[in-house]
């Protein structure tokens, strides 16, 4: 029965008022609208079956700061047994796995939305500190699980913190209000919140979790543990719920400096199948160094062409060739030269123009406007008298500084002003094969400074090119 002092009672529409009264609110204020989409974005990467890993790194390098951090996290201790040095999004996808590269942008996305938000009430604050240190200790505990995919269970016990947090900044009054009937007891919160707002704290996460489309398994840990705590193999959907749980009310206890650890050690020790004295140090670590692995430090995005490109291109080319000695894919090989030429030009975009019957279209590609930005490069089969005919059908490397110089944007095609309308200077590479155009990888800058490029450089990129049509070449043979 309805509390009738409850929060949807006053409302017209009741539940769906408050609903939508709270994604209104999110909508207008605070970081969660580009969290949410950028959620959705990388959820739906990892769901694409047929272009995933390029989808994701795309999703990723979208967001320098998430793309630097994501690199660092996966050269950590926790993962340099894996697979080397790893210095690009595609190589971590290839080393790391689609579904773990995921759950690691997941993780550090969140992590930044609650790092870099203000909320309004210190009680939020409070909130927004414990969900983060719930996702160090499941990171911590989970390694001593020896999880393959240590950041599925981050982004559960980030994300069992959801439905409180949404109240808590969005809500404060009536957060203040559950804060003091349930006094610290989390088994009392749900109950609490159905009293004060009409529904209960796992009905808002199971709402978010569905407009988020979240994988089950993480929708699932979103909600409250009840029942019996059976052990479970490291992993599972019902191990990740209570690894969830065990960090949230380990949090909670750690942040308000209560006693109570050992005894929530003994109550979920043996149900996560790792030792106590384990689980314990891992708490007592998180609480000690939660910032330990920098996750929350600043960075600058790139601005432009950096000075020691050559430098980076070279590298790059390095790295390039020793991943083409573990077997890649054409299609996986064009997503790390892309993103080489990205990361050591700093381009504000790189595209892949490849054939599709009797055109050229962009295909993949990663930087501003991205994938949007892709239906509008076309190049037709058919001869005209422009720069990308030109340098397609003599197999030349073009690189043009200025767009808007008269001499060059009469020669430019119609679809490059319609689609491209920010760029100032850009490079293209021609891809022949077997002596006919098959594609272009593409780079350009946007309006501001004119870079310029010199020899070496673009020697080093046609290098990068040839590298690629070398796997294409033997993947024909």
């Amino acid at each position: 029965m309805m509390n009738e002092d409850s929060l949807i009672s006053r409302l017209e529409k009741g539940r769906t008022g408050f609903f939508d009264l709270l994604w209104k609110r999110v909508s207008e204020k605070g970081d969660f609208p580009a969290l949410s989409s950028a959620v959705r974005e990388i959820v739906e990467a990892m769901h694409d079956e047929d272009h995933n890993a390029s989808e994701l790194t795309s999703a990723i390098l979208s967001d320098f700061t998430l793309t630097q951090k994501v690199i660092r996290l996966a050269n950590s201790a926790m993962y340099s047994a894996i697979g080397g040095e790893i210095t690009t999004v595609t190589k971590a996808a290839l080393v790391l796995g689609v579904d773990a590269i995921g759950h690691l942008a997941l993780s550090v996305r969140f992590m930044d939305t609650l790092s870099n938000s203000v909320p309004d009430s210190g009680m939020a604050r409070s909130e927004m500190a414990k969900s983060l240190l719930a996702g160090e200790i499941a990171r911590k505990i989970a390694s001593k699980a020896n999880l393959k995919d240590v950041e599925e269970a981050v982004v559960c016990a980030l994300l069992h913190h959801l439905g409180r947090l949404l109240v808590a900044f969005y809500f404060p009054e009536e957060w203040e209000k559950i804060a003091k009937i349930t006094d610290g007891r989390f088994e009392a919160e749900n109950a609490a919140s159905e009293k004060v707002i009409g529904v209960s704290l796992d009905e808002i996460a199971n709402e978010a979790a569905k407009r988020w489309h979240l994988p089950s398994k993480i929708a699932g840990s979103m909600k409250h543990h009840s029942g019996s705590m059976s052990a479970n193999i490291p992993g599972s959907a019902e191990w990740l719920k209570l690894l969830a749980g065990f960090s949230a009310e380990a949090a909670a206890i750690a942040a308000e400096g209560k006693p109570g650890i050992e005894a929530l050690v003994d109550k979920y020790g043996e149900a996560l199948l790792v030792p106590l004295d384990a689980i314990s140090e891992s708490v007592d670590s998180a609480v000690m160094d939660a910032r330990e692995n920098a996750l929350l430090l600043d960075e600058k995005a790139p601005s432009g062409k950096p000075e020691n490109a050559s430098e980076r291109l070279s590298e790059g080319i390095r790295n390039f060739r020793a991943a083409l000695q573990e077997g890649l894919s054409f299609g996986n090989a064009l997503n790390l030269a892309l993103e080489t030429l990205y990361s050591s030009m700093g381009f504000h975009r790189v595209v892949a123009i490849l054939r599709d019957g009797g055109t050229l279209k962009g295909r993949v590609g990663f930087g501003h406007g991205m994938p949007e930005i892709l239906s509008g490069i076309v190049v037709p089969e058919i001869h005209a008298p422009d720069l990308f005919h030109l340098a397609l059908s003599n197999n030349a490397d073009l690189f043009i500084q200025d767009v808007r110089d008269p001499k060059i944007s009469g020669k430019l095609p119609p679809w490059f002003g319609e689609s491209l309308l920010d760029v100032q200077s850009f490079v293209l590479l021609p891809m022949s094969f077997n002596n006919h155009p098959i594609g272009a990888l593409y780079g350009d800058w946007s309006h501001g400074i004119a870079y310029s490029v010199d020899k070496s450089e673009l020697a080093l990129m046609r290098s990068l090119r040839d590298h690629l049509m070398g796997v294409l070449g033997s993947s024909r043979k």
